[in-house]
């Protein structure tokens, strides 16, 4: 009996030694940044824009040029991994808008198109299939390290992870968003869940001995024509690997169903973990998903290209979009759940409690230093444009 015992309590401690190794770990900057998230969940969500293509804040530029506002949060892509190059036509060493949005308050989350090389000799894709201009890239020889994909997997590993690594230096942290949409089979991670499990659970080891805590970990689930997979789990590294659960929804006219269908089918089976909209495009407007139940972290809209690929262009002037139009924007910022760039500024600022006293008049809007929004502040201590100010 005495040896059952001794050996249960050394069992529990590998096994606690063990997830507490796996469990994410997170930098003084994310620890803040997830913290300030834990006081809007429910409450409040913060609005997004997706790059034009990969390194840019165009879409979040085209968004204030119509609502005179900025969103809260910004996406960004390592799409042309295989390309950059210091002093390149891409260089993602270059991370000085990064730094700027992050300054004011932005939150940065960053996705990866992983291109590998294509079927035609000199070309790469991130999708999967026989044509030339497509991959059959093997995602399953993740589990044989003597093969071509592990060793290209390993290397880009190691070279997105010196991107990351300038973040971290920044001290920015970053909602990364890796292999998103496997379920939909459409990428080569998405050929096998198990195959593509370990990729994420290599990845994330690989991370974090590398130091990269100042990652926050979002998991995206597919979603064709507005319903999720329903296997769409088969694809979750699981919980001791995420942070944030979120699903895709493009062309679902239905706010009931987009909170049926998919904001309740991520909450149910993932009731610990925050719930998003990685991308979304010709959806009801965010206070008709709000009313149904649909209480996003974030939402981010997906990119227009024609629209936004060069903001000097006539066409950058137009109110239309393929995704979310100005008129969809102007309502999102027309509720006081939906939160701007400044807003974030002071909900980050307020958490952190580095913010500078300052006085300031009355009769503009202000937040709470808990961070509840007040229309009409009177006496006492709030926060205004990233500041704490006292109000007399």
């Amino acid at each position: 009996m005495k040896q059952l015992v001794i050996f249960l309590y050394l069992s529990a401690f590998v096994m606690g030694n063990v997830l507490a190794q796996t469990a994410p770990q997170h930098s003084d900057e994310a620890e803040q940044l997830i913290k300030c998230l834990k006081t809007i969940e429910g409450q409040k969500t913060i609005s997004g824009a997706m790059a034009c293509v990969n390194w840019n804040l165009n879409e979040a530029k085209w968004v204030h040029q119509h609502t005179g506002k900025w969103p809260a949060l910004n996406g960004f892509d390592y799409i042309h991994h295989p390309f950059a190059s210091k002093g390149g036509w891409i260089d993602y060493t270059n991370i000085s808008e990064i730094t700027s949005w992050n300054n004011e308050g932005g939150i940065v989350t960053i996705m990866w198109h992983w291109n590998v090389p294509a079927n035609m000799a000199g070309e790469y894709s991130f999708y999967w299939g026989t044509e030339s201009d497509k991959t059959t890239f093997d995602v399953r020889k993740i589990f044989n390290p003597e093969s071509s994909e592990y060793k290209q997997m390993m290397k880009d590993l190691d070279q997105i992870a010196g991107y990351l690594k300038l973040l971290k230096d920044a001290k920015i942290p970053v909602l990364w968003r890796p292999l998103h949409e496997a379920g939909g089979m459409w990428f080569w991670w998405g050929r096998d869940p198990d195959a593509c499990n370990e990729l994420w659970r290599v990845m994330y080891r690989r991370f974090q001995e590398a130091g990269l805590d100042n990652l926050i970990w979002v998991w995206t689930q597919s979603s064709a024509w507005g319903k999720p997979y329903n296997d769409g789990y088969r694809w979750y590294p699981g919980d001791e690997y995420v942070d944030i659960v979120s699903i895709d929804v493009y062309n679902n006219n239905n706010a009931n169903s987009i909170y049926t269908s998919c904001y309740k089918f991520l909450h149910d089976y993932s009731p610990s973990k925050f719930v998003a909209l990685t991308e979304c495009g010709n959806v009801p407007n965010i206070s008709k998903q709000w009313n149904a139940g649909a209480k996003w972290l974030f939402f981010m809209p997906w990119y227009d290209y024609g629209r936004t690929n060069n903001p000097s262009s006539p066409d950058f002037k137009s109110a239309s979009h393929s995704c979310c139009d100005a008129a969809w924007w102007k309502e999102a910022f027309s509720n006081d759940f939906v939160l701007t760039r400044g807003d974030m500024k002071a909900l980050r600022q307020s958490t952190s409690g580095i913010a500078p006293v300052v006085s300031h008049r009355r009769g503009e809007g202000a937040y709470t230093l808990s961070g509840t929004r007040v229309a009409n502040p009177k006496h006492g201590l709030y926060i205004i444009d990233g500041k704490k100010v006292s109000i007399k």
